[in-house]
């Protein structure tokens, strides 16, 4: 059903209070665990809801986890013939951050805002100035489409985005000792990366000591729970193995013998996201007792298939599913354009900066209302320069915009010292989107930092879009 704008009306209302009053437990909703919505999604018309499992049901410890795939990588590269000095190098979580683009024929890690122009550069342990930039890019755009750039899209994609900085720092020191091309030292490392994923070896360091790589949400299992009570169908659809799927799971939910089965209508592992949702595929259970951690006595489990047997399995088809995920091709956009569901993006990155942004929440408002004075300078400064005032004028006007400036930078430099130091924003770039923060708004109908956020909301909740606005309105 489409909403008309009464219902948008008293909905919006409704948005309002439920996100910004106390919430049915009596507490003040933080603006960190808030559902963000780019799209209205009227939970009402859901009746199956999916998850991804890696970085989406299961959090990983980052800083754990994107140690042991740095370091590992950097073993493999040691048992390729690298130099022992590449063992000196170190993880540096600042370093990289999901949305960048490697130029890999360049050396170069840049951001870019939404509309592809590179606002950003590192090359190795530094930013390159204006200059440095504009010599390296002349047009100012980049395609992405070209073969010499990758975009760092998942977390996944972390250390090796930290490791290519880190050895192009080294080979730029050390040019006699590294002598693979920038484009062939990040082929490497990525081909390090995918061995490590593909043979079994990463997961295997895992799951020998799974608490150490995961942080538990006790909030989960009753989110999960409460969705199935009123009534929604739950799925887990996952590239991960069955075996790597029922340990995990049976550790974020604390249900040893695959008891956390019972939370869900179908179990899919290995599922090859995104060609699930691009090419057809047969489904194959798991043996009913042949798992530990993943007990298919209910015939539930299954390998492989494709979205159109996902489907029929659950018995809801498109627009009556909303699947969680973490990966904007992968899960969110593969998702909502090939099979037409709806899409709800975990994004971690939420969190901090929502808390980062509290502490200079004061700045962040004083800003708005000088770029917003800003422009009216601007049109008055350009009046007066056609002849419109007297020159004691022009240089009240000219003091005041240079002044307006002057506090600006102040204050950019306050916000920006709660964000990361060589990327600022995750979601901004400037006054625009980050190429991030766009796919965010383009793909994800709503968006949170973790799935039990949903948990603070009726099941039933009706999540509205703010009215978009035109500069001219």
């Amino acid at each position: 059903m489409v909403p008309n704008d009464a219902d948008e009306a008293r909905a919006s209302e409704v948005q309002n209070s439920t996100d910004h009053a106390p919430d049915s437990w009596g507490d003040p909703l933080p603006d960190h665990q808030r559902v963000f919505t780019n799209r209205n999604l009227r939970m009402e018309s859901i009746a199956a809801i999916g998850f991804d499992m890696d970085h989406t049901l299961a959090l990983y410890d980052s800083a754990e986890f994107e140690q042991l795939c740095f370091g590992m990588a950097v073993d493999l590269l040691l048992a390729q013939g690298y130099p022992e000095l590449v063992r000196e190098v170190a993880y540096d979580r600042e370093s990289v951050v999901r949305g960048l683009v490697v130029d890999k024929r360049l050396g170069n890690i840049l951001k870019i805002d939404a509309y592809g122009y590179v606002a950003r550069v590192r090359h190795g342990g530094r930013l390159l100035h204006r200059d440095e930039r504009r010599t390296a890019y002349k047009r100012g755009r980049i395609r992405l489409g070209a073969s010499r750039y990758r975009v760092v899209d998942t977390l996944f994609d972390l250390p090796e985005g930290s490791l290519y900085t880190e050895l192009i720092a080294l080979k730029d020191r050390h040019p006699e000792l590294i002598t693979a091309s920038y484009r062939q030292l990040f082929d490497d490392i990525r081909e390090a990366i995918d061995t490590i994923h593909r043979d079994g070896s990463l997961k295997s360091r895992i799951m020998a000591d799974i608490p150490r790589y995961f942080v538990r949400d006790e909030s989960l299992e009753t989110t999960l729970r409460r969705l199935k009570e009123e009534d929604k169908k739950l799925f887990l659809l996952t590239n991960s193995e069955p075996e790597y799927t029922a340990a995990v799971m049976s550790h974020i939910l604390d249900s040893p013998q695959g008891e956390w089965t019972g939370i869900f209508d179908l179990v899919i592992c290995t599922s090859q996201k995104p060609a699930f949702f691009l090419t057809k595929g047969k489904g194959r259970p798991l043996p009913r007792k042949g798992l530990p951690g993943l007990d298919n006595t209910d015939g539930i489990c299954f390998t492989g298939g494709d979205a159109f047997f996902l489907e029929s399995k659950l018995g809801v088809l498109g627009d009556a599913i909303l699947y969680f995920g973490d990966h904007t091709y992968g899960d969110i956009l593969r998702s909502k354009k090939s099979v037409g569901w709806r899409t709800a993006m975990i994004v971690p990155e939420v969190e901090r900066e929502i808390k980062g942004a509290a502490r200079v929440g004061d700045a962040i408002r004083e800003l708005r209302e000088i770029e917003d004075s800003l422009e009216d300078l601007s049109r008055e400064r350009d009046l007066a320069a056609d002849g419109r005032a007297t020159p004691a004028t022009i240089e009240a006007l000219e003091q005041y915009y240079q002044a307006s400036l002057g506090r600006r930078s102040v204050l950019q430099r306050r916000i920006a010292a709660v964000t990361n130091p060589f990327w600022g924003s995750l979601f901004r770039e400037g006054r625009a989107a980050s190429r991030f923060g766009a796919q965010i708004r383009d793909v994800a109908c709503v968006y949170t930092s973790r799935v039990s956020n949903f948990g603070h909301y009726p099941v039933e909740k009706f999540f509205v879009s703010a009215r978009e606005k035109l500069p001219h309105e």
